[in-house]
């Protein structure tokens, strides 16, 4: 069975997921259902600043893992949006990523004209990274997501293809009994 796509966006500016279901379902993407707060929690879990915040880090504690539990439940390619993230040191985007190891990450950066996230762009293959212009709004950034979240599985189908068509031609090549 093909992974399902998580795509991952890091951006300076925060988007409303939710208002952005629609247009991402065109891409067969669905918005985890994930309390805000569990969404704000993770982000500080992960960027480790809990003291900053005022928080106790057992408040914090196990909110990234409950969001990657959320985004298996769909059963489709979920997108989350996580701009906090985007000034993350390579050590954290790595444990980001290690609770979504059954997953196919793509990460879709808004960066505008600032120099793109390098911390995420070293952990994830350049093929699944994607940087868009900061000044989408967030309609034109759920076509976009579609749009990617499509190429994937065009990409994946064409990937499926050519191992068929593979095995079809060591099967013809097989003497008949």
């Amino acid at each position: 069975m093909a992974k399902r796509l998580f795509l991952l966006h890091l951006g300076p500016r925060p988007v409303d997921a939710e208002s952005m279901a629609e247009p991402l379902a065109v891409g067969g993407v669905k918005v985890p259902d994930v309390d805000p707060d569990v969404l704000a929690h993770a982000e500080v879990e992960i960027l480790r600043s809990h003291k900053t915040v005022g928080l106790r880090r057992k408040d914090v504690e196990g909110a990234w893992a409950g969001v990657c539990r959320r985004a298996r439940k769909t059963g489709t390619d979920c997108f989350v949006s996580m701009p906090g993230w985007f000034a993350a040191t390579p050590a954290q985007a790595a444990l980001a990523l290690d609770g979504l190891a059954d997953l196919r990450v793509v990460l879709v950066a808004t960066s505008g004209f600032a120099e793109p996230p390098r911390s995420w762009l070293s952990q994830v293959a350049d093929e699944r990274a994607h940087v868009l212009p900061a000044h989408l709004s967030d309609e034109q950034l759920a076509a976009q997501v579609a749009r990617v979240a499509l190429m994937e599985e065009e990409a994946r189908l064409d990937r499926r293809l050519a191992k068929v068509a593979r095995r079809r031609r060591i099967l013809d090549r097989r003497p008949a009994a």
